[in-house]
């Protein structure tokens, strides 16, 4: 149950996800209590995005999650849209800054739209060097990424088939 924030809230989403990528690898089952009367409702918002299961009394379904599937693997689900793209930027900012190459699980996304793709490439822009591959995408995520201009070389993710 942390108290504040490490240094904001894109840092406290990486710790989130270093201790879901720890549970994820070793096993494990790891609690996170967050009360909701210490946190602004857009850090809780981005924080419930990494964690695979909600519990309480006011726990809200994010639109999407991200959570640790093996070493620098991350399954996403859900939806990627404009109100909870900030999140999704966070989300994948965190996971990349932990390893140069990242591959995200796209089998259960159901829809990302314009804003969500900006937010993916953005992340992965934010740091030199870095790589992510998205696999599991369905055909209309696909061609959408496609038709949105982002299927070149010189954006640092690749949508595979």
């Amino acid at each position: 149950m942390p108290a504040a924030a490490p240094s904001g809230t894109e840092e406290l989403v990486a710790q989130e996800l270093k201790l879901d990528e720890f549970a994820s690898e070793s096993n494990a089952i790891v609690v996170c209590a967050f009360r909701p009367s210490q946190w602004d409702a857009p850090t809780l918002e981005h924080v419930a995005c990494v964690h695979p299961h909600e519990m309480g009394i006011r726990a809200e379904r994010p639109a999407f999650r991200m959570y640790s599937t093996g070493a620098d693997i991350w399954s996403v689900d859900g939806v990627i849209d404009s109100e909870c793209a900030d999140a999704f930027n966070a989300a994948a900012r965190a996971a990349i800054k932990r390893s140069p190459r990242v591959k995200m699980r796209f089998d259960a996304l159901d829809i990302i739209d314009a804003a969500g793709m900006h937010a993916l490439v953005d992340a992965a822009r934010h740091l030199p060097d870095r790589r992510i591959v998205v696999e599991g995408a369905n055909e209309t995520v696909r061609l959408c990424w496609e038709l949105a201009g982002y299927a070149t070389a010189g954006i640092p993710v690749v949508m595979s088939a």
